[in-house]
């Protein structure tokens, strides 16, 4: 287990898909700070370290999902995944390997847009004017945690559909899905004017959402008690791994 484990993390971390996947995103991080400052120099103002040291988080979903996706698959379309069951490493060993790479993945992300983006607001930004420090630290421990989950989850998908180019019409639409919803549901229970109108059935179901799917988590600053968060990464990490292993391990491996 512990050997399958390490050469699947050292081929994620030596992959090349992943560098150019770590290059586009500190591309991305650059060129939102320069717009943002070209932005305050047209209409006046200045940029704040908020606007820039959590920007990743407005594409984090699709970032995450679509790499481990594209990475995932390729050890089904190499033969990898096969040449591994053949050899003796059993399905349980080989499933849970594929998805602590997904969730390294996320990891690594999350770091690198923080890290970045605090480099950035340094040279961009007049500072932290929103945020304390224990609440951005507190964000960002929730991101990491959320990006564990998703590329968990993202994985699992993979694995499931054993190689299937259909994965990835499922995987981003899932995402685009959840990004949708999320938004409606933040609209809906923190309206900008008034009070939250939603009753009954809807308010729960969209309660839920706000506190245990970790998909909104990354749509705004963390305003529940820390364990819904931890609980709802838990969950879908812990769900998405359960299900995955049941359905892998009964699946056929052309």
């Amino acid at each position: 287990m512990l050997r399958n484990l390490y050469a699947d993390a050292r081929k994620t971390l030596y992959c090349k898909g992943f560098h150019i996947g770590l290059a586009l995103l500190v591309a991305y991080l650059i060129i939102n700070g320069i717009y943002n400052l070209i932005l305050c120099k047209i209409f006046g103002g200045y940029i704040i370290a908020e606007e820039l040291i959590f920007s990743f988080n407005g594409v984090a979903i699709f970032w995450i999902t679509a790499s481990t996706l594209i990475i995932s698959d390729r050890d089904f379309a190499d033969g990898c995944i096969r040449n591994k069951l053949i050899s003796g490493v059993t399905r349980t060993d080989t499933f849970i390997s594929a998805v602590f790479g997904g969730m390294l993945q996320g990891v690594i992300y999350s770091l690198v847009a923080f890290v970045g983006s605090y480099l950035i607001s340094l040279v961009m930004s007049k500072g932290f004017f929103d945020y304390t420090a224990p609440e951005t630290a507190g964000f960002f421990l929730v991101t990491v945690m959320t990006c564990i989950a998703i590329g968990a989850f993202s994985t699992t998908l993979v694995m499931v559909f054993g190689g299937s180019k259909i994965v990835y019409v499922v995987g981003l639409t899932l995402a685009f899905g959840m990004s949708l919803l999320t938004a409606d549901v933040l609209d809906k229970l923190y309206p900008g004017t008034g009070y939250c109108k939603l009753t009954g059935a809807k308010l729960a179901i969209y309660t839920f959402i706000d506190k245990f799917v970790p998909y909104s988590y990354l749509a705004a600053m963390p305003h529940h008690s820390f364990r819904y968060y931890l609980t709802g990464c838990a969950g879908l990490t812990i769900i998405s791994i359960v299900t995955g292993l049941i359905i892998f391990g009964k699946k056929e491996i052309k």
